[in-house]
């Protein structure tokens, strides 16, 4: 099945994409859909990616927000064929 992934302000200046599309096996959840295969594409930066959304996967608040087809999600929710997922970093400013 496809899933479409969007990144949004730092994230999307760290990967260096907008948005891609994965083919992923079965019904994966959205932790599995970061770790398995945004993670692995993205080995380059990884490391850094990881650190910035582990707080999210673990289950604690990281700042980070996870969209799934316009609502909120946890890291859990589990995906269908066509979602579109949103990772949102914290927003800053003043």
């Amino acid at each position: 099945m496809r899933v479409k992934v969007r990144y949004f302000a730092s994230l999307r200046d760290l990967l260096g994409v907008r948005e891609e599309e994965y083919e992923v096996e079965g019904e994966p959840t959205v932790r599995e859909l970061i770790l398995e295969y945004v993670l692995k594409r993205h080995e380059n930066v990884a490391g850094a990616v990881f650190e910035k959304l582990e707080g999210l996967l673990r289950g604690e608040e990281a700042g980070y927000m996870i969209i799934v087809n316009g609502d909120r999600a946890d890291p859990d929710r589990k995906l269908r064929s066509g979602d579109v997922v949103a990772i949102l970093p914290p927003v800053g400013g003043g």
